[in-house]
């Protein structure tokens, strides 16, 4: 294992730690913090205000890791002789996910994170509401980390004799 390997190894490592991190603690906030939130009917307390933001200053190291991570990682994975055009369309797929989550997280997400924002009326509005929603950006980091296993699937594929 020479030095590049082990760069790598950990530029992978940071990789998955930040998505790990955002994905996990979206899924923790779904599934723990915001029904506890709501049973305590504190949601627009300044408890509920200090968890958005620190919350929010662990997307944006997260959301930084994975764009600089990410772009090596893929610069790495493209020069190499295992992918495929498989490979290369999942990626794109996985790439075009993940940049549409940061543009909901930084364009769309302006309210505070445990705050929902009301159901709009309209089939319209509640179709673009559930396309924008933190919902959104945690089934979609959910699909992103199963690409990411498929492509790994599809460079164990390429190894093979």
């Amino acid at each position: 294992m020479d030095l590049t390997d082990v760069l790598l190894l950990l530029i992978r490592w940071l990789h998955a730690l930040a998505a790990v991190s955002w994905v996990g603690g979206s899924i923790f906030y779904w599934l723990v913090l915001r029904p506890a939130i709501r049973r305590s009917q504190s949601s627009s307390g300044p408890l509920s205000r200090t968890i958005a933001d620190e919350f929010r200053s662990l997307v944006n190291l997260a959301m930084g890791v994975l764009l600089v991570t990410g772009a090596i990682l893929t610069a790495n994975r493209l020069t190499s002789q295992v992918v495929g055009t498989a490979y290369i369309a999942v990626l794109s797929v996985k790439i075009a996910l993940a940049l549409y989550m940061f543009y909901l997280v930084r364009f769309l997400r302006r309210r505070t994170y445990p705050e929902e924002p009301s159901a709009p009326a309209g089939r319209f509005r509640r179709v673009a509401a559930l396309l924008s929603g933190t919902n959104a950006i945690l089934v979609l980091g959910v699909i992103v980390f199963l690409l990411a296993d498929i492509l790994t699937m599809l460079v164990e594929r390429g190894l093979r004799p």
